[in-house]
């Protein structure tokens, strides 16, 4: 953007509403670029989910929703980046296990308020197929699950989660039920061969022979691929990735050979 449009979009109209008296009716300003938020804006929140109380963190989210910031971009850019920055600090001793465990409650209470807003805009053409999403047995991090689950019913999916599951409940689901996709999520937790493990038996007690089975969580972040060696068909690094990547994987499914 130039110079002169620079000042006509965004200068003047701030300098108008800096002027204007106490009772005059404000008007939104123009979004003259998408919000950038930061990996200090992430940190800062962090503080502020575990520190203050859940109405400051509601207010800033807010803040953020006046000025620009999209339903979709809130979920991924804050909540899920704020759940990630929580797991580094436990991981590095940086916070307590009750800061971490206060800060994700909260992170889960926040993603119930704003969830549905991103949810239901746009409005899917139709209903994809059913996901089930779950937590690989034995894992604890249930947050970027719930983000997940947002976005497939967004795109037009049938949802079924199970965010606590045992093996054998997981493997009951698989066995009795229709699913075109399996989501499994693992942070670190559990040891990546125990991991390929649930795949391969969820892949082979499966009630559709042609399931798909998707990798995600913070073992997948740096390195997606390492998803396919431990058997599934993809991995993803975040909840928009998880979506696309099967969207692709449908319509390659339905070119002609």
């Amino acid at each position: 953007m130039d110079l002169a449009r620079t000042i006509e979009t965004e200068i003047i109209p701030r300098l108008m509403l800096a002027h204007r008296g106490p009772g005059a009716v404000r008007e939104p300003l123009p979004v003259a670029v998408p919000m950038v938020i930061t990996d200090g804006d992430v940190a800062d929140f962090a503080e502020m989910i575990v520190r203050k109380p859940l109405s400051a963190a509601r207010a800033h989210l807010d803040g953020l929703r006046d000025r620009g910031l999209t339903a979709e971009a809130l979920i991924t850019s804050m909540l899920s980046a704020t759940a990630r920055h929580l797991g580094v600090l436990w991981e590095q001793d940086r916070c307590t296990f009750v800061d971490v465990t206060v800060g994700l409650s909260r992170l889960q209470q926040l993603l119930r308020v704003y969830g549905p807003a991103f949810e239901i805009s746009p409005a899917p053409e139709v209903e994809r197929g059913r996901v089930l999403l779950a937590v690989v047995p034995g894992e604890q991090h249930t947050f970027g699950l719930a983000v997940v689950e947002e976005f497939f019913r967004r795109a037009g999916w049938h949802v079924q989660s199970e965010f606590l599951p045992s093996k054998p409940i997981l493997l009951e689901h698989v066995r009795t039920e229709w699913f075109d996709l399996v989501g499994l999520s693992a942070s670190g937790e559990v040891a990546a061969a125990n991991v390929a493990a649930v795949v391969k038996a969820v892949r082979a007690c499966a009630l559709n022979k042609k399931l798909h089975i998707m990798l995600g969580g913070n073992l997948f972040v740096a390195d997606p691929a390492l998803a396919v060696s431990l058997g599934a068909d993809f991995g993803a690094r975040d909840a928009a990735e998880a979506v696309n990547r099967v969207d692709w994987m449908l319509e390659t499914k339905k070119m002609p050979c």
